[in-house]
């Protein structure tokens, strides 16, 4: 029987920087997560990733923000969208790597709210398109 899976949506604030080149931007991470494994928010319902998960993202996440940040007050010479590109090279590589296939959990998009996406990974998208169809579904019928 095949495992049925969700999509899982996880954020994060990058952090204040000197210039406030990317004061109050979303980074945003998506991930499908089999049910059996899934978290889900006890107000919304939402799936997300289960804490020890959602700690191992964070703390890559968090100290490549750190990383992003001190490199904006370092490499004054160097366009803050260079460096933004070489962050989301490193989290690409580090997320995907966080997980083996015994997780059950596979990452499958990086970007920024609303505006970019710079990893998609279309094997994965493709595996899981009754999981976003059925996404896009409900988003409409509550919408209705």
């Amino acid at each position: 029987m095949e495992k049925e899976y969700e999509l899982v949506i996880q954020e994060a604030e990058f952090l204040n920087d000197a210039k406030g080149v990317f004061d109050g931007t979303i980074l945003c991470m998506e991930f499908f997560v089999a049910k059996s494994k899934a978290a889900y928010n006890a107000q919304t319902d939402e799936p997300m990733l289960q804490r020890k998960d959602r700690r191992r993202v964070n703390e890559l996440v968090d100290r490549e923000l750190k990383v992003l940040q001190k490199r904006l007050e370092d490499e004054t010479d160097v366009r803050p969208l260079r460096q933004l590109d070489d962050l989301f090279q490193v989290l690409e590589e580090g997320i995907g790597g966080l997980f083996s296939p015994e997780d059950e959990i596979e990452f499958a998009n990086l970007g920024i709210e609303g505006f970019i996406q710079v990893h998609n990974n279309p094997e994965i998208l493709g595996r899981h398109s009754d999981v976003l169809l059925d996404k896009v579904m409900r988003s409409m019928e509550d919408e209705m």
